[in-house]
């Protein structure tokens, strides 16, 4: 086990023994697909302690891992903020990229920053209340580009959330094929991607190419986007299955 992982896994168990002798909500800081990966790990190691893993919306990537004993927390340690060019018109084409890196420049560690939600040149983005404050005075220019802040609700963020429906014509539910239809890419490709672990299912890696996937579950590979499938929706006439996806944008 490297000294990375170790630390994580003590870390989410000091956390929930934490919660659980003192009870009180304790939560970690967001957490990318690889560490959520881990803590799904250590869930024999925990105390009898009840736990949700929430990134601000309900589609969200980055989440964070909450331990609480009694009432389920209502997250108001997150917070939303808008960024947007002051001048849409002369701003340069802004990418997550973009609003990361300005974020970084300001000394804010990656995991303090939950979700960036990319919409009309605008980036929404999910932190915590601690840091929201150092962010709205301080972040001021995105690339080139003048910026101006100011806070939003969860279900303002809700709204920008994009998807496309995509109908799929698959010969099983299996994941590899799933994933080659959504993204139009061969199955020597998809298997290259699983075997690299760049796959999760809800959020858990997944490395087995004929996992069965269910209605409602969302499938991430890295660098090719995120997607849930709906289901089966009709069966044609040599067997093959129609299915609904939505990709997220």
């Amino acid at each position: 086990m490297e000294k990375e992982e170790l630390f994580l896994r003590n870390k989410f168990l000091d956390l929930a023994r934490n919660a659980y002798f003192k009870n009180i909500v304790m939560y970690s800081m967001f957490l990318n697909l690889n560490e959520q990966a881990i803590f799904e790990t250590i869930q024999k190691d925990l105390p009898n302690i009840r736990y949700v893993m929430f990134g601000g919306y309900s589609e969200a990537e980055r989440k964070i891992v909450c331990f609480y004993c009694d009432n389920i927390p209502e997250f108001d340690m997150l917070e939303y903020i808008k960024v947007s060019p002051v001048n849409k018109k002369f701003a340069d084409e802004l990418t997550h990229r973009d609003f990361l890196g300005a974020l970084m420049n300001l000394g804010i560690e990656r995991h303090m920053v939950g979700d960036i939600c990319i919409a009309d040149n605008t980036a929404h983005i999910i932190t915590f209340k601690s840091m929201s404050e150092t962010i709205i005075s301080e972040l001021t220019t995105v690339k080139h580009t003048k910026v101006v802040l100011e806070r939003e609700s969860a279900d303002e963020l809700k709204a920008v959330n994009r998807v496309e429906y995509k109908k799929i014509n698959i010969p099983s539910e299996r994941l590899d094929s799933i994933i080659g239809s959504i993204y139009n890419i061969s199955r020597s490709k998809v298997n290259l991607y699983i075997d690299a672990g760049k796959v999760f299912i809800n959020s858990r890696q997944c490395f087995s190419h004929s996992s069965k996937i269910k209605s409602g579950d969302i499938i991430t590979v890295r660098g090719l986007g995120r997607a849930k499938f709906l289901g089966i929706s009709a069966l044609s006439k040599k067997g093959r299955l129609f299915a609904e996806t939505e990709i997220f944008k």
